[in-house]
């Protein structure tokens, strides 16, 4: 499916949004088949280790696939414009805000596909590299970190798979069953 950006909220419901600055595809680990997954068990275990959080404070995995293109103005091109992955409306839910972002490429690429940082930096895709980045800062955990404003760079030669986990404040999981996160 083709990936959405935050589009805001429409009433009880966030409002997906189909745009020209996110044009990759997504899928979700959301369902009893995926989420008790062996490999996304031990992913889902590692990245709570690393980022030293529960896991509960995450959301579903994100599943991403950026396709290649011949040269990064075409139009068949994939890529995820510069964006912050905060969403203002999360603050007032029970997850609270997103705090961190932990991103995972899944495959190799063999031209392009960089996640392209504000701060003058952009790290290539490797199979088993991961990154995770603020999207607040330490102390004021509900305030925007503007350094980590980011894009995902058009992929020019191969396929890029990643992952995203988008950690949150408080407890993600629960509040999303009884329908809080919506």
């Amino acid at each position: 499916m083709r990936s959405t950006a935050s589009g805001g909220r429409d009433g009880d419901e966030f409002v997906p949004l189909t745009s020209e600055i996110r044009t990759s595809f997504t899928t979700w680990c959301d369902n009893k088949a995926c989420l008790e997954d062996p490999i996304v068990v031990s992913l889902t275990e590692r990245m709570s280790d690393v980022a030293l959080v529960p896991p509960n404070n995450s959301e579903f995995i994100q599943l991403l696939r950026y396709k290649a293109c011949p040269h990064p103005a075409h139009p068949d091109c994939q890529f995820y414009k510069r964006h912050h992955d905060t969403i203002p409306e999360l603050e007032k839910m029970p997850c609270g805000p997103r705090v961190y972002t932990f991103f995972l490429y899944l495959s190799d690429v063999e031209e392009g596909g960089g996640t392209k940082f504000d701060l003058g930096f952009t790290v290539q895709p490797k199979k088993g590299k991961a990154v995770i980045w603020p999207a607040t800062y330490n102390d004021r955990p509900f305030t925007q970190d503007h350094r980590t404003h980011h894009e995902a760079l058009p992929v020019t030669k191969g396929v890029k798979y990643a992952a995203n986990f988008w950690i949150h404040q408080y407890d993600y999981v629960t509040p999303h069953h009884a329908g809080c996160t919506a």
